[in-house]
C-alpha cells in the first residue's frame, strides 16, 4: 500500500480510532446502526482528523458485510475517463473482491448520460443484486436508479448526488459533504488573501451536483467576506470537465479576462494543474489555490512554489475511499446485513502550505496518484478498470 507520504499518510498507523467502523461525531461516541438499505447514518464530524477517518472508513479488515449468500454486484461510473475514476474504480471493486461469494459486472459510461442510463438498464435485466455506482449526471439518472431499485436491486449511490430520497428510491448515497468543503476552502481562501481579493472559481462538467454543492459553500462563506470578490458568480461556473487541458484553456480565458485574479477554489486535483499551466503561461505569478490532493498537486507546487512566493495550497483527500464504503453497503444490504457507517463525510483540510503542512511530492509515485485512496500501482493495474 501506499505508505510514503508523511503529511497523510503516516500517521495513520497511529489513529485512535481505527479500531471503530466509524464515528459520528467524535471519538468517544460510535454512530448507531443503521440498516444497510437505509440512508446510512450521521455525518463525520469534521473535528476528527483526516487520518482518523481514512484509517476507520476506508480500511476496514472486516469481511462480516460480504454474507454467505452467493449475489452479483453491478459497478458503474458516469465518467471513467480520468485517474480519479480509475482510483475510485479500483477502491470498489478491490473491497468486493474480500467476497468470494460476490461477482462483479462493471461499466463504464464514458461522459454519456444515455449510455449510463443503458448500462445501469443492462445490468439490472442481467439480474444484478446490488449495484454501486457514480451518478454523474445527478438527477437525470434518478429515473434508471428508482427504476433498478423497484426492480429489487439494492443501489448504493457514490460520489455524485442524484437526488431523490435514501431509503425510499435507493439504498443508500455515500459521499463527502461537498457544501461543508466548498466552506472549508472559502475560509482557508479568506485567510490566504487577507480579506481581500479577486477569487475565481472553476468546476466540473455543466450542471454537476458535486461542483454544484462546492459552490453553494464557497458562497455562502464569501457573502460574509465583502472585501472578497468571486468573479465568475455564486450560481455558475466556467466549466473543466475534470479534464487537466480543458482547464487549463478554461483558466487561460479567465485569465485573459480579469487582469487582477488573487485566488482560485476547484475542487478538482488534476484540473488545478492545469489551471497553475495557465498562469505560467501567461506569465502571470501564481496565486493561493484550494482543490483536492493528487500527487501531480504535490509536485508541482514544490516545483513553482520558488519562484513564486504568494503560491499557497489547501487541499482535501480526494475522497476515493468512500468507494470502499458504498461497497461495503450494497453488498451488505443484498445480504440483509446492517451497517453502522455513516453515509456523508465533512472532511478537514488534507494539506495546508499556510500552516506548515504542505503537500509533499513522491517522485516514485505516479502523478494521478491520491495518496489517501491506500492503493498500490498493482491495485490500480487489478481493479482501476471493467476487466
Amino acid at each position: 500500500m501506499i505508505t510514503s507520504r508523511t503529511t497523510f499518510v503516516a500517521a495513520l498507523r497511529s489513529a485512535a480510532c481505527a479500531s471503530a467502523l466509524l464515528l459520528a461525531a467524535s471519538c468517544g461516541a460510535a454512530a448507531g446502526p443503521v440498516a444497510a438499505g437505509g440512508t446510512g447514518g450521521a455525518t463525520q464530524a469534521p473535528t476528527v482528523s483526516a487520518e482518523s477517518v481514512v484509517e476507520s472508513a476506508g480500511m476496514v479488515d472486516d469481511t462480516a458485510f460480504c454474507g454467505d449468500q452467493p449475489i452479483t454486484l453491478g459497478i458503474h461510473d458516469g465518467f471513467g475517463s480520468n485517474g480519479w475514476s480509475k482510483s475510485s474504480m479500483a477502491a470498489v471493486r478491490s473491497e468486493a473482491a474480500k467476497c468470494p461469494n460476490v461477482e462483479q459486472i462493471v461499466q463504464i459510461g464514458g461522459g454519456s448520460l444515455q449510455k449510463s442510463i443503458s448500462d445501469v438498464n443492462g445490468m439490472v435485466a442481467q439480474g444484478v443484486d446490488a449495484l454501486v455506482l457514480i451518478p454523474d449526471f445527478g438527477r437525470s439518472q434518478l429515473p434508471s436508479i428508482q427504476a433498478a431499485t423497484r426492480a429489487g436491486v439494492h443501489v448504493v449511490a457514490w460520489g455524485a448526488d442524484p437526488g431523490g430520497t435514501p431509503g425510499r428510491d435507493y439504498a443508500a448515497y455515500i459521499d463527502w459533504d461537498p457544501e461543508a468543503a466548498g466552506k472549508v476552502w472559502a475560509e482557508w481562501m479568506v485567510k490566504a488573501i487577507n480579506g481581500n481579493g479577486n477569487v475565481v472559481f472553476i468546476g466540473g462538467p455543466a450542471g454537476n451536483p458535486v461542483t454544484a454543492k462546492v459552490l453553494a459553500g464557497v458562497a455562502s462563506v464569501l457573502a460574509n467576506h465583502p472585501g472578497v470578490n468571486l468573479l465568475t458568480g455564486t450560481t455558475d461556473w466556467p466549466v473543466t470537465n475534470w479534464d487537466p487541458a480543458q482547464a487549463q484553456k478554461t483558466m487561460a480565458s479567465l485569465l485573459a479576462r480579469y487582469p487582477d485574479i488573487d485566488g482560485v477554489i476547484t475542487e478538482d486535483g488534476q484540473g488545478s494543474v492545469g489551471a497553475m499551466r495557465a498562469f505560467v503561461s501567461a506569465g502571470r505569478p501564481l496565486v493561493p489555490f484550494t482543490t483536492l490532493e493528487v500527487n501531480d498537486v504535490a509536485c508541482n507546487f514544490d516545483q513553482l512554489k520558488p519562484a513564486n512566493p504568494a503560491f499557497e495550497i489547501a487541499t482535501i483527500s480526494s475522497r476515493n475511499w468512500l468507494g470502499r464504503v458504498a461497497a461495503r453497503k450494497a453488498i451488505a444490504a443484498a445480504q440483509g446485513l446492517s451497517s453502522g457507517e455513516p453515509s456523508l463525510y465533512a472532511l478537514p483540510l488534507d494539506e495546508d502550505s499556510l500552516a506548515g503542512a504542505a503537500p509533499q511530492c513522491v517522485p516514485d509515485l505516479p502523478s494521478d496518484a491520491f495518496p489517501s485512496a491506500r492503493l498500490s500501482a498493482d491495485d490500480i493495474a487489478t481493479y482501476g478498470t471493467t476487466s
